[in-house]
């Protein structure tokens, strides 16, 4: 005789620690990473002790690590990305698991460039489907595109699919007037 399968009680895992995901994108000298640290400045602001580690989708040294070492609770993780075509090879799901496991954070940024940053999302989104926002930056051409309407495929999807916009006509240089430019806090 024939029992069947017996039951075995398991314990329902604690829910996911999801943090909230900013993804920040646009082109060289777009004013991404000044707008990433206004975030940053203004979550500490709001919220004492906040971390919010950021994950870089660049090559080369940036002025992101100067910054994590001097602002309390930042820390920065990169990817590799082989080919901007190829999104899986980063793996930003398992870079993203691996901050929520060892940092605990209130949010993460990530910052990617323009070129990958529809596949990126795409992972993202299929492998972990978390809350995000998505933030692209433009530099003067990308700005005269818009307006022109004249944007290729991939920046028309990106501007479509971005939850806020932030001009920087300036291009690369400093732009003391980025805090009015960037729109209303993300964190109210």
């Amino acid at each position: 005789m024939h029992a069947g399968p017996s039951l075995q009680w398991r314990e329902t895992p604690a829910p996911e620690t999801r943090p909230h995901c900013i993804f920040v994108t646009g082109p060289r000298g777009s004013g991404k990473t000044r707008w990433l640290q206004l975030q940053i400045h203004e979550a500490a602001e709001r919220e004492p002790g906040a971390r919010c580690p950021a994950v870089l989708a660049e090559e080369g040294r940036t002025r992101m690590e100067g910054f994590a070492q001097r602002t309390p609770g930042v820390s920065v993780r990169r990817i590799l990305l082989p080919c901007t075509c190829c999104a899986a090879l980063a793996d930003l799901p398992g870079a993203v698991r691996a901050l929520v496991a060892s940092e605990r954070p209130n949010r993460i940024f990530v910052e990617v460039p323009a070129v990958a940053a529809a596949g990126l999302l795409a992972e993202f989104d299929r492998e972990l489907g978390w809350q995000r926002e998505l933030t692209v930056c433009l530099d003067r051409s990308w700005d005269m595109a818009r307006r022109e309407h004249a944007l290729s495929p991939f920046q028309a999807e990106l501007l479509e699919r971005a939850d806020r916009v932030v001009p920087n006509p300036a291009g690369s240089e400093p732009r003391p007037d980025l805090r009015a430019a960037a729109g209303p806090p993300l964190f109210p």
